[in-house]
Parts: structure tokens; sequence; C-alpha cells
């Protein structure tokens, strides 16, 4: 299982859906000046120094985060079963790139409704962790697709 390449990769993407639950998303500046961090501390939070909101964004955030690393840890588990492990990779990527399209959103939204759109936005580590499983998804998928090749290589020599 270990020795597969493939393995690392999923196993990478893991690492990233667990770096989601600890890493800072984004920041709101205006000018020189940070008006608030948004972080992801149990529950998808805005903190600045002089308040600090939960909003509406916490659930999905977590459910996202939660299936980051839930659906490459099963699939690493069904490395006998390689249809279901690319399905599940599959799967994966496009959760992967839905929690993209939600952080965008969020941002956007806590920019428009606490900071009326006139905070500028930058994106930190916590929202790159799942454009970097994009990559390792990929790369898992090649890996898994070379394996499927090999074994019905040889099942037609047999």
């Amino acid at each position: 299982m270990i020795q597969r390449v493939q393995s690392i990769y999923l196993g990478l993407a893991i690492v990233c859906g667990i770096l989601t639950f600890f890493l800072p998303f984004a920041h709101f500046y205006s000018g020189d000046v940070k008006l608030a961090e948004y972080v992801f501390t149990g529950v998808l939070n805005v903190q600045s120094e002089t308040f600090e909101s939960s909003g509406p964004f916490s659930f999905p955030a977590f459910i996202f985060s939660s299936l980051m690393i839930l659906l490459p840890s099963v699939s690493l588990m069904m490395y006998k079963k390689r249809p279901v492990q690319m399905r599940l990779v599959r799967l994966g990527f496009l959760v992967s790139l839905g929690f993209i399209v939600y952080l965008l959103f969020a941002s956007d939204k806590i920019n428009e409704t606490v900071f009326e759109g006139s905070a500028d936005v930058l994106y930190h580590a916590g929202f790159y962790m799942p454009v970097i499983s994009l990559v390792f998804y990929f790369l898992a998928l090649r890996g898994i697709k070379k394996d499927e090749a090999l074994v019905k290589s040889l099942d037609r020599i047999r």
C-alpha cells in the first residue's frame, strides 16, 4: 500500500486537509492597516481587535475541511479496489474545487457585509491548501490509472 506513489500523494492531500483547520484563510486590509483575519478555529471566524464574528460560514467550511480529510483517507485504504479508489479521488477533487469556490464566496461576502466592500483581501496559506490538494489528487489519479493499466495488461498475458 505505502510503496505506491499515489499513496504518498493521497497522504499529502490528507495533510493539506488537516492544515485547513489551523491556518488562516485571509486578512482584510484597508491601506496598511490590518482590519481582520479570516480564520477557522472550530468554526470559521472573522477576528480583529474590535470584534469577533463567526457568521453564517462555519458549518459548510467544517464540512468541506472534514471531507478533505475523510475522502483521501478512505481512498488510501481502498488500494485493492482501484475503480472505487479512482471515484473517491475524483470526488475529493470536486470537494476541493468546491471548497475553493466557497472560500472565495465567503471572503467576498464578509468584505461586503462587515467592511462595506472597502477592504482589500489578502489570501493566506489556508486558502491555498485546497489548491495544493487539487494537484495531489491529480497526481494520485494518474498513478492509480497507471496501476490499473498495468493490471489489465498483465491479465491479457495470462
